[in-house]
């Protein structure tokens, strides 16, 4: 279970790396496009607010990494940590809404499964 679930958290912190990339015009996506408006045209943010945002993607990259590093080496930081890298990524894609669905579904996915093995005990760390 724990290399599942680190596997899933490296794959998550991966995409999030292209929130970042388009949101600072380093590549454009036909998944992801660049636009300074969130929450589907509801709010105007301007170049500096979404490279703000796309900032926010990257640390959030580096977190949901280091999560899954650190469910496989030995839990020091995970149980403190996960529910709040895990809200901070959901924030950061439902900004995006629709393009980053798939996003907003492994945020969803992820706080299923943490909610469930909180009840059940599937991961024993920390």
């Amino acid at each position: 279970m724990k290399i599942t679930l680190a596997i899933f958290l490296f794959i998550h912190g991966i995409a999030h790396i292209v929130g970042f990339m388009v949101y600072w015009k380093i590549i454009k996506s036909k998944d992801m496009e660049y636009s300074t408006v969130i929450f589907p045209g509801q709010i105007s943010v301007g170049d500096t607010g979404i490279r703000f945002i796309g900032f926010v993607y990257l640390i959030t990259a580096f977190a949901l990494g280091f999560m899954g590093y650190d469910l496989l080496k030995d839990g020091l930081y995970f149980r403190e940590y996960i529910w709040t890298v895990t809200m901070v990524s959901a924030a950061v894609t439902l900004t995006g809404w629709p393009d980053t669905k798939f996003g907003v579904l492994a945020n969803v996915v992820l706080i299923i499964f943490l909610a469930l093995s909180e009840q059940f005990n599937w991961l024993p760390v920390g």
